[in-house]
């Protein structure tokens, strides 16, 4: 069976879901949910995602997001693949967590976003999980309609310009909800061709999308770094921010910079952690990874390490 088409380009809006393998639970308990929404936030920030909406069920979950940048594939390569070894780890369990690849409609928000983010909100009522989607733990919709803070990888702020001034507009959203809560909404009987949700006017236009660009699943590294620092010049950005040789660097004398270049490479650069090592020097990926959550950490309190990033981004330029 052939694979469905997968479109990605700057500023694509989709609604993705991706289902347990023979539609087993992919969340046995809130620790998992709980990891999952970690590595969620993580990979919003490091593929550039904006993230709308989520909703997580006991063996799929629903995500809202548009990709500014052609990283949908990338993104969630990691996001399911990070997610499944930390699940078969938990569990002393092998072979595939989720049952295929993911799906991904691509949405046209002027006619049918609003629409996709009730109808995201709505599925823990209509799988009779809960009565009100407020009662549900696992899905945005709490923060976007008020009721908890929201995490800063939601965005929640688009909301106000579709319902209102910023005194009203979350009572407007919560009423735009609650509009269909007795409803059984099929919003995917307009998905057109197994991957449009839009009108015939805009899939029409979609064409030109897909005869001037490559299936990103046949060039998914070519069109993920397109605009993306190559390691090479990200150590360099860094050795200057901390007055020093890249050579240093690379021989390991410099603790802070490596881990600041390593932590870059892996954000910014979208490299894998195999190169990141090869260029750094470093003897396996792990220690990449252990870098890059050192940094992380390190740039929550660090005021000088975040003026030399400041520095390094002004070299990255």
């Amino acid at each position: 069976m052939a694979r469905a088409l997968r479109i990605e380009y700057p500023g694509a809006v989709y609604h993705i879901t991706s289902r347990g393998n023979e539609r087993r639970d992919i969340f046995m308990d809130d620790e998992d949910r709980e990891r999952f929404l970690e590595l969620l936030g993580e990979a919003v920030l490091r593929f550039g995602w904006i993230l709308a909406a989520y909703t997580l069920m006991t063996n799929h979950f629903h995500l809202v997001v548009e990709t500014p940048s052609p990283t949908l594939s990338r993104g969630m390569q990691w996001l399911n693949g990070t997610y499944a070894a930390w699940f078969n780890r938990k569990y002393g369990r092998s072979g595939h967590l989720f049952g295929d690849r993911f799906h991904a409609f691509i949405v046209e928000k002027e006619a049918y976003y609003l629409e996709l983010l009730r109808y995201v909100a709505l599925n823990p009522v209509r799988a009779k999980i809960v009565e009100r989607p407020e009662q549900y733990r696992w899905s945005s919709y709490r923060a976007m309609a008020g009721y908890v803070a929201p995490p800063e990888w939601l965005n929640v702020s688009e909301l106000a310009e579709f319902f209102g001034a910023a005194e009203d507009w979350r009572g407007n959203f919560r009423t735009y909800v609650e509009e269909r809560l007795t409803s059984e909404e099929r919003l995917f009987d307009c998905v057109q061709r197994q991957i449009y949700l839009g009108t015939e006017a805009w899939i029409a236009s979609m064409r030109t999308v897909i005869e001037s660009k490559p299936r990103s699943d046949a060039h998914p590294r070519a069109q993920c770094e397109v605009g993306r620092p190559k390691m090479a010049k990200i150590v360099d950005a860094v050795a200057t921010a901390f007055g020093m040789s890249a050579r240093e660097i690379r021989r390991g004398h410099g603790g802070a910079a490596r881990m600041l270049a390593a932590w870059l490479g892996w954000r910014e650069g979208l490299h894998r952690l195999r190169a990141i090592a090869a260029e750094l020097q470093l003897q396996s990926a792990g220690r990449v990874s252990d870098l890059v959550r050192m940094a992380a950490r390190a740039l929550q309190g660090d005021p000088t390490l975040q003026r030399r990033l400041e520095a390094a981004y002004a070299g990255l330029g």
